[in-house]
């Protein structure tokens, strides 16, 4: 693997943005909260969702095979109950909506006409992304509002002493209907999550152009030979934060990552980034580079010297994956870097910094150290 002097950034001017209450301050404070608060708060509440629905299969399976079918005439039922909690937290997504109508509020309105760092173009994309991802989320809550009237509607059908097989047809065949509808949704949210998260490191980027510094970084799994560069930090395996390995290692150095690469953004950062000798890591979604033109931005990403990490195929929340989907989301992206550079990655990083249990054994089956 390759060994790279990294650039730090000392981001005490970023944070100096924000303590002074200028536009560049506010934005970077609404991504933090994004990434911090917003985000994981939503998919948190997205898995929960899902984790019901699964249970709600048993628990459905289970009441229907009663000849007396008593869970569906008691409305106090396990059935009923979970009805109700999926009910509740779809309804509760309405404060995300408002959150994210908020911040895009705020990122329209923030005047940057001044800025030597951001630019309006910047900060319309993320209002976009928070416009569009607010949508999505109001589509799901609107549609589990029909979905919990249709299943409340049905269940008392079935309980009512008259359901016949039309009965069952019927309700189960309007209740998938509107569930494909909402899970359609999900999706769309997972694409504007990774939407915001590439136009927040834009931004991100544009506001450290200016620091600079110096450090080394390398994989766990690549330790400095004798007579070359002395590793002066590593990745704390239980954080996957990266902290100082020897005395002469700056403490303020951070290290420089790109996510959701290649896109748009990538190469140009990558020729910036190289012209002021600051190396980075690119990490690489497997459906950026099916194409031939994804593939040669790759490659010359990777020919301009930088290190290529995997964060996916598809950019999914691997909490909601299967551990067999969850390997091809890893293991393919690997291999297709390897087809374009003739190395595989020794750095993981998974979407919205969520791991799992199957994510974190498969990249360590793989060599990679994983980071967030």
């Amino acid at each position: 693997m390759k060994r790279y002097i990294i650039s730090a950034l000392f981001i005490a001017a970023v944070f100096a943005l924000g303590a002074c209450g200028s536009p560049e301050g506010k934005v970077l404070s609404n991504i933090e909260t994004f990434e911090e608060d917003t985000a994981p708060a939503l998919t948190e509440a997205i898995q929960s969702i899902i984790d019901r629905e699964a249970e709600m299969t048993v628990l459905f399976n289970e009441a229907v095979t009663d000849e007396e079918l008593a869970d569906f005439k008691d409305s106090k039922s396990p059935l009923y109950e979970n009805l109700k909690e999926r009910k509740d937290l779809a309804a509760g997504l309405s404060e995300t909506e408002e959150e994210l109508t908020g911040m895009s509020e705020e990122f329209v309105s923030a005047d940057v006409s001044e800025s030597e760092e951001l630019t309006k173009e910047q900060t319309q994309k993320l209002a976009d992304s928070a416009e569009q991802l607010e949508k999505s989320i109001k589509s799901i809550r609107e549609g589990y509002a029909d979905i919990s009237s249709a299943e409340t509607s049905f269940f008392e059908a079935l309980g009512g002493g008259d359901a016949d097989y039309n009965t069952m047809r019927d309700g189960m065949d309007e209740i998938n209907t509107l569930h494909d509808e909402v899970k359609g949704h999900y999706g769309a949210v997972n694409e504007q999550l990774q939407a915001f998260e590439s136009a927040g490191n834009e931004v991100k980027y544009a506001l450290g152009e200016e620091t600079q510094g110096e450090g080394a970084v390398q994989s766990d799994s690549d330790a400095a030979a004798e007579g070359e560069t002395e590793l002066l930090y590593t990745v704390d395996p239980g954080t996957s934060q990266i902290v100082p390995s020897s005395d002469n290692a700056d403490p303020a150095a951070v290290l420089i990552t790109i996510d959701d690469a290649p896109d748009e953004s990538a190469v140009e950062m990558a020729h910036t980034l190289k012209e002021l000798d600051a190396p980075a890591i690119f990490f690489v979604n497997g459906m950026l580079i099916e194409s031939g033109e994804g593939q040669e931005k790759l490659k010359e990403i990777y020919e301009l010297g930088f290190e290529i990490g995997n964060h996916t195929y598809n950019h999914f929340n691997l909490q909601q994956l299967t551990p067999e989907d969850t390997a091809l989301e890893i293991v393919d992206t690997n291999d297709l870097i390897e087809e374009v550079t003739g190395e595989r990655p020794v750095f993981f990083r998974a979407p919205f910094g969520v791991n799992s249990e199957a994510s974190i054994e498969i990249a360590e089956e793989e060599g990679m150290t994983v980071m967030n």
